[in-house]
């Protein structure tokens, strides 16, 4: 009895040489068609034999007769020339699956070495027309070429490809690859130094920013105590103001003239001042103007002075 799982497909090839494909999968299997069975009579699985290795030099070294229908990776080896005339070793990996297994049989018998010769005659070309500093800076790009450019050659083969990557490439020459590793090295290098300097900008430009926030607190910190000097002057002279105003009106009836009391209110803040100066520690001087202080000289029978205040 052949007992198929999810992922499992295989093709029987009945007395009459016709091939019958047998799925394990439910979405692929019709309604009558068995999950296990027994083989038919006279009838025989069909085995593939395909290439192994990441050149698939190897050709029929491979048999199975359950075909894997999950997608999976394959890898892949093979040498190109740019257009310096640098031989390269490219190394890179595929992710792909069965899509239609009669399309597959019927088209091929080495479904994987028809997939890297393919890839190989591709990357082949587009390698070819670029130079080797180019090709260092583009693989990706013509790696996603090789893998748009012919979707027709793997359809009519009944396979999807998914992805396509160059994961490693290498110079054939061992001199040319060991100017080629102080390239990358070289490379490497700046990159890192390109990091650090883009590091060290970041810091200064941290740096620079809580500067100006401090210094926009700063400013608004001044316009703030600015504001607050202003209202307590403002309170200060409005105060003072209706201090003058009371006692130049208090004093109106005893002394009706204005300058009189001006004199007096005068009179009385200096008054105050003194007060001030006499309970400090502080001393106070007066000039003869202040006391009303004046000399004069005299002439009566000789020599005589006087002064008065």
């Amino acid at each position: 009895m052949i007992k198929l799982q999810d992922h499992e497909a295989i093709i029987i090839k009945d007395k009459d040489g016709v091939h019958h494909y047998y799925y394990g999968s439910d979405k692929k299997r019709s309604a009558d068609q068995p999950r296990s069975f027994f083989l038919p009579p006279y009838a025989e699985t069909v085995k593939n034999w395909w290439s192994r290795g990441p050149r698939r030099e190897r050709k029929g070294e491979v048999s199975f007769e359950n075909f894997d229908m999950r997608p999976h990776f394959m890898k892949f080896e093979f040498n190109c020339r740019t257009s310096d005339n640098v031989e390269l070793v490219l190394e890179g990996v595929f992710f792909w699956e069965i899509i239609d297994l009669p399309t597959m049989n019927r088209m091929t018998g080495d479904t994987s070495g028809d997939m890297c010769y393919h890839v190989r005659s591709q990357f082949i070309t587009h390698v070819a027309g670029v130079t080797l500093k180019t090709f260092m800076q583009e693989q990706h790009n013509i790696a996603r070429k090789v893998l748009e450019e012919d979707p027709v050659f793997y359809t009519t083969r009944g396979v999807k490809l998914h992805s396509l990557e160059v994961t490693r490439y290498q110079c054939a020459d061992k001199s040319t690859s060991e100017i080629l590793e102080q390239i990358i090295q070289q490379t490497t290098n700046r990159m890192n130094r390109l990091s650090q300097a883009e590091s060290e900008n970041e810091v200064t430009m941290f740096r620079l920013q809580g500067q100006i926030e401090q210094s926009k607190l700063n400013t608004s910190l001044l316009e703030i105590q600015h504001q607050q000097s202003t209202q307590e002057a403002s309170v200060a002279g409005r105060s003072e103001s209706d201090r003058v105003s009371s006692f130049l009106e208090g004093l109106e009836k005893q002394v009706p003239d204005l300058e009189e009391r001006i004199k007096i209110w005068e009179v009385l803040r200096k008054t105050d001042a003194l007060t001030v100066v006499s309970q400090g520690g502080a001393s106070l001087y007066y000039t003869p103007n202040d006391v009303d202080l004046s000399i004069e000289t005299r002439h009566n029978c000789g020599k005589a002075a006087s002064a008065s205040v």
